[in-house]
């Protein structure tokens, strides 16, 4: 039997919460453990200054050195885990933005251009999309830090040509750094418990786990927690935004389960441990970020689901803690166990929707139709918010494009022109009247896109050619076989995977906006399309009722209607064939999504009125559903016409909003009813689903006494946030989204 963690003295989670949940806030940082942020900031620019000979990556690893080995470090005797150093407010980050800028202004002016115009005119948004990226989890907490040291060491020693060198000698020197950075803490923690007798058992155990980490791979459940937890915090200081924490399961189970039976814990222990753990997650966003993903369950190769003991016990901390993040994503298949779906219902019944619930099945075939293969296809997690990657093997930079497909109606119905700016920023393809067919006015808009997505992506290769010299990324790139098999840096394509993702958002408006064309200008001929285009053109002054009528008269996608069904899904392939299988700069391929997050607010700013009647300025759709308020059908009719399309050709990922009013899934009747609306979607070859159950008379009360209702949480888009967090605009949409349900 092996020796408890915990003993009686120390105070619990719930007696230290409200305190570590200010630890980013007031950080105990103590000045005689590190320098002071003016002198490390003083001297990190020397030495950025004087790099000598160094390659960027070997300058970047030095820079990360100086300050993991020098700057203050913060251990808690509350806590149980340590992850504070002085980051100088992100020095590495602000010094690898001044290396973009260069860029940007210098060999890739051309590309910022044109970034610069999709965005001034809701075209696109584009970006190096260094914040889409996982490392390798399982490789990580198998090999431990002085694993990956070694076969670091192993391909130095090889022998190779002078890339492959210098980024060996870069993992070996950020390594380095992070061991050195845990003695820093272990000492630290050493003397927490001299100073601290109250808290002196857990500092003792705390300085016992990092020693044990700095000689080997994790043996416990709190060391792999622990590793997990200072090892986030270090590739957010490189530069990349850890948006996938990976398999909880698969990540920490069998250290779990392996201190279970040997009675080093007990199951509240670890209750107590993933307290502690998640709220280093929690207490970084405060509930206004986009939130760390933990997935559950998936299938393995021999068709088993790896949902376990640890999963249902991490699911029911979930439940208690009640917090935005971190997020979940739960892989939902054939062999989910009834108790696991009835689990993850009672969370989503009881207002714990941080978690959007994916279509295993579905995932896997699409992400293997891309050219993942079936033995690595089982290992996907979900980067960011819904978008599938490979854990260890894939850098799927998931939301580098973020392209609006109302766009090009617009540009189609003035001849390439944004109406906004005036400028001319797609093809000629004539003047709207001259169309005499609706056929003639969708190939239009087919060209108008192709201008565009040709663009945006000829924008993406361009900066992507450049990563190395912007962002090299020697620390991440430790924890991936290949890169460390190649000598081959993530920037240099060094993973297995290297892909492009691709969002396309406001489907509906695009589907809509191209059937009042059909149907009014073509069929019925209510308007010309000159009319048609003055009344856009004025943002329907002195044509409310027309308006109206484009609104309400017409159909509108998300409610089992076969005519704009037809047109979303054809939109939809049109997209998808673009996108999917087109060369990125990295050896890969760019991916299509179908969502569009919170940029349907930033995109829909700078898109004036459509035929679907929606005016200038105004959000266009958020997902893949209908638009806001136009849903008038019901969730049947939603899942009916959002299910028609191909989702094994959006290997990127989407997913469907579902609004429902909390009397609907009132006790276990509404258990069964969440089970049957999931269950429903996903057996028509559906893909993601997330909901947002709520009131529209509470969420005007919290608009109007925002305090009485500081933890109410909504689901903004591939994460949760307090409402009483989002501007007016975000807050007004839910309560007109929500105005709907009944």
């Amino acid at each position: 039997m092996g020796e408890r963690i915990f003993t009686a003295g120390g105070p619990s989670y719930k007696e230290v919460k409200d305190k570590l949940f200010d630890q980013f806030v007031h950080p105990c940082y103590e000045n005689n453990a590190g320098m002071s942020g003016e002198a490390l900031e003083k001297g990190f620019r020397e030495l950025a200054e004087n790099k000598g000979k160094l390659t960027r990556q070997e300058l970047r690893a030095v820079l990360f050195c100086y300050v993991t080995e020098h700057a203050r470090v913060g251990v808690d005797p509350k806590d149980w885990f340590a992850n504070h150093f002085d980051t100088c407010s992100q020095i590495l980050i602000r010094h690898r933005e001044k290396w973009r800028k260069e860029y940007g202004e210098g060999p890739l002016h051309e590309a910022e251009e044109l970034l610069k115009q999709g965005k001034r005119t809701g075209a696109f948004e584009a970006e190096l999309d260094l914040g889409h990226i996982s490392p390798g989890w399982r490789f990580l907490l198998h090999e431990g830090v002085p694993g990956i040291i070694r076969k670091a060491q192993d391909g130095l020693d090889r022998d190779g040509g002078e890339e492959e060198k210098g980024f060996y000698r870069s993992v070996l020197r950020v390594y380095g750094g992070f061991l050195k950075l845990m003695k820093r803490l272990e000492l630290e923690a050493d003397r927490m418990a001299s100073e601290y007798p109250l808290h002196a058992d857990r500092m003792k155990k705390l300085a016992a786990c990092l020693a044990a980490l700095a000689q080997g791979p994790p043996g416990t459940f709190y060391e792999a927690l622990q590793l997990a937890c200072l090892f986030h915090q270090l590739i957010e200081f490189e530069g990349e935004w850890v948006r996938s924490m990976g398999s909880f399961e698969l990540n920490f189970g069998p250290y779990y389960e392996a201190d279970i039976r040997e009675g080093r814990i007990t199951g509240e222990d670890a209750r107590e441990l993933i307290r502690f753990f998640w709220m280093k997650f929690f207490s970084n966003t405060r509930g206004s970020g986009n939130g760390k993903n933990f997935y559950f369950g998936g299938l393995c190769a021999d068709g088993t689901d790896t949902a376990g003991p640890l999963s249902r016990l991490a699911l029911e901390v979930y439940y208690e803690l009640n917090q935005p993040d971190p997020k979940l994503s739960i892989k939902w298949n054939s062999r989910t166990g009834e108790s696991f779906k009835r689990l993850v219902a009672r969370c989503l019944r009881d207002g714990r929707t941080s978690m959007v619930i994916i279509n295993d099945e579905e995932a896997l075939e699409a992400i293997r139709k891309r050219g993942v293969s079936e033995a690595d296809s089982y290992d996907y997690l979900l980067i960011g918010c819904y978008e599938p990657a490979i854990e260890g093997k894939e850098a799927g930079c998931n939301m580098c494009v973020k392209f609006n497909l109302a766009k090009p109606v617009e540009l189609a119905l003035f001849n390439g022109t944004d109406p906004m700016t005036g400028e001319q920023i797609g093809v000629r393809t004539g003047e709207c009247r001259d169309f005499s067919s609706f056929e003639e006015f969708y190939a239009a808009y087919e060209k108008q896109m192709a201008k565009l997505l040709c663009d945006v992506q000829g924008a993406v290769r361009a900066y992507e050619g450049c990563w190395d010299q912007i962002n090299p990324e020697p620390f991440l790139s430790g924890t991936f076989l290949s890169c460390l098999d190649k000598g081959r840096d993530i920037s240099r394509s060094g993973p297995d995977y290297n892909n492009t993702g691709s969002m396309g958002g406001g489907l509906a408006n695009a589907a809509d906006s191209l059937l009042a064309v059909k149907k009014l200008v073509f069929e019925e001929k209510r308007y010309t399309m000159e009319e048609l285009k003055a009344m856009l053109r004025a943002d329907f002054k002195d044509s409310e009722r027309e308006r109206l009528y484009l609104v309400n008269r017409v159909s509108k996608w998300g409610n089992n209607q076969e005519d704009v069904d037809a047109l979303a899904c054809r939109v939809a392939k049109s997209y998808t064939g673009m996108v999917n299988g087109v060369k990125n700069g990295r050896g890969g391929q760019f991916t299509a999504s179908l969502f569009t997050l919170d940029h349907c607010f930033s995109l829909g700013h700078h898109t004036g009125a459509l035929p679907d009647g929606r005016t200038e300025g105004h959000y266009i759709a958020k997902g893949i559903g209908a638009m806001t308020g136009l849903d008038k059908a019901g969730v049947t009719a939603q899942i009916q016409s959002v299910s028609k399309l191909d989702f094994t050709e959006i290997p990127n990922g989407s997913v469907l909003d579902i609004y429902l009013h909390p009397t609907a899934v009132d006790g276990e009747k509404g258990i069964d009813t969440l089970i049957h609306l999931i269950e429903t979607y996903f057996a028509r070859g559906g893909y993601g689903i997330q909901f947002n159950i709520l009131n529209a008379d509470e969420l005007r009360r919290a608009q109007k006494h925002p305090d009485e209702y500081a933890t109410l949480q909504v689901r903004v888009c591939g994460w949760n946030v307090y409402f009483v967090t989002l501007g007016e605009e975000e807050q007004n949409h839910f309560i007109e989204t929500t105005m709907q349900v009944v």
